[in-house]
């Protein structure tokens, strides 16, 4: 299951391709995408929280009887809160050009601004909200600049470059910049607004082959692979009466007709109007809920509630596992992991996907031969100390079922490296059902002293009990610290 990662990774690139993919025809630019890919279109079966860093074209796309935005994601299940003008630490809110996403999103300063976004449930734009609150963080992002970020200077086919402010090289390199964050950050969907057009056309031709490259270059030009950025094009959607990004007829279409660079919907300045506001929420909900219901429905198997989603997503997005089945993509969280499958669990979490073991032997384990699955990642966990096998004749027992004693000695060992013993147990182990006699006693207690194991509930944590693959993807992204 482990060996077909690259294959899964593919589709998800061909996915992603799919939902950007653009073609040039001599009357007009379309991107349609192909019959085959499916796309689940329904609201999340929860109230989701989303929060929407903005200024006044936002405030009004947002606003009851203007946009309607706020209210219709209400409708399809979304409890939505907004960022404007003064909001938050340093008052980040005032600054959302696209040069200011940096301080956001790749500052010294990130960690307290998004603490504070992601905890934020306030309303500072007038927008029905008739959802409760359902608690928790902001799962989704959505983020955008203003017109006047449209006024590019250079030319439409700058590389990125980390000079400049309002330029489309400096605009590249930005988003290059943030999506590093994107990255790291999985549990999170991020939503790329493009900043509505100008009237004036001085730089429209340098807007729209901007927004073609976020929409069709961008993450491809980095290898990214996840479900959680997606980018929908607002600038576009306000350029023309039949220019769209938009789910229809079964597919994601993004068209446009060549020519038209500039705002057709204006309200007597170059704030988006009522018309052309509406427009875009009709267009942009639906796809909403299909890169929703993509970003958490990545495994079959695996509901957009279940208890280790993010964790589950997060060794995917790390190419610690590609599922285990492709038709459909499934993750089987409830199977249990056996010692093959930790070795390679282990090993890819501690190094990283690209990491490679030696070329197995054959000759370290007794029940290990050389073309046996995962034989090259047990005898590398040999190699490092982290395992001497399961019996004390020779074997490593590739096939048994983990436990979570095992577990425990495995994921410390993993953790701290060669020769690593915890301290004593001393006079408790700290759960009711591991006697300070049992083989693994102190392992257990050094696990739950470093927060990766807190039990399995009254007390105990179930030593004998067998772990499967959504709580092993728990235990190792905390061991592991895994985006």
């Amino acid at each position: 299951m482990f060996k077909s990662n690259l294959v899964f990774r593919t589709l998800s690139i061909l996915v992603i391709a799919a939902l950007a993919l653009t073609w040039i025809g001599p009357a007009q630019a379309a991107s349609e995408t192909p019959a085959a890919v499916a796309y689940d279109t329904d609201p999340p079966a929860h109230t989701v929280k989303l929060i929407f860093i903005h200024h006044s074209t936002g405030e009004n796309w947002l606003t009851d009887d203007y946009g309607n935005l706020g209210k219709v994601l209400g409708q399809n299940n979304y409890f939505v809160s907004d960022t404007n003008y003064g909001w938050g630490p340093d008052a980040i809110g005032d600054r959302t050009d696209i040069p200011n996403w940096p301080e956001w999103f790749r500052s010294a300063s990130t960690p307290t601004y998004m603490s504070a976004l992601y905890n934020e449930s306030g309303q500072r734009s007038t927008y029905t909200r008739t959802l409760a609150d359902p608690g928790g963080q902001n799962q989704i992002i959505m983020f955008k600049s203003c017109f006047p970020n449209s006024a590019l200077e250079g030319s439409p086919d700058d590389p990125p470059s980390a000079e400049g402010w309002l330029t489309v090289g400096h605009a590249k390199y930005v988003y290059n910049e943030i999506l590093k964050y994107f990255k790291q950050h999985p549990e999170k969907l991020f939503v790329v607004i493009t900043a509505p057009p100008l009237s004036d056309g001085t730089y429209a031709a340098n807007a729209r082959a901007f927004n073609e490259w976020l929409m069709n270059d961008w993450l491809a030009e980095n290898g990214f692979t996840g479900t959680n950025v997606v980018v929908f094009d607002f600038y576009n959607v306000l350029t023309g009466p039949n220019n769209h990004h938009r789910y229809y007829g079964g597919t994601v279409q993004h068209v446009f007709t060549p020519g038209m660079n500039t705002l057709y919907y204006p309200s007597g300045d170059d704030h988006p109007s009522v018309a052309g506001s509406q427009k875009a929420t009709n267009e942009f909900v639906t796809l909403l809920n299909i890169y929703y219901n993509r970003w958490t429905r990545l495994f079959s198997d695996v509901t957009d509630d279940h208890w280790a989603l993010s964790q589950i997503l997060s060794l995917y997005n790390a190419g610690v596992t590609g599922g285990c089945s492709s038709a459909p993509l499934a993750y089987c969280p409830n199977s249990y992991v056996n010692r093959a499958q930790m070795a390679v669990f282990l090993l890819r979490s501690k190094y990283g996907s690209t990491y490679t073991p030696p070329t197995a032997t054959g000759g370290v384990f007794n029940d290990v031969a050389a073309d046996s699955f995962a034989a090259a990642y047990i005898e590398a966990l040999s190699a490092e100390n982290i395992t001497g096998g399961c019996d004390g004749d020779g074997n490593y027992c590739p096939t048994m079922n983990i436990n979570r004693a095992m577990m425990a000695v495995f994921l410390l060992r993993a953790k701290h490296g060669t020769g690593y013993l915890p301290p004593d147990v001393g006079d408790s182990s700290g759960f009711n059902d591991v006697p300070v006699d049992f083989w693994a006693a102190a392992w257990i207690k050094q696990l739950a002293a470093e927060g990766i194991a807190a039990g399995c509930g009254g007390g105990n944590f179930c030593p004998t009990g067998l772990v499967t693959r959504a709580q092993m993807a728990v235990f190792l992204v905390a061991t592991f610290s895994l985006p």
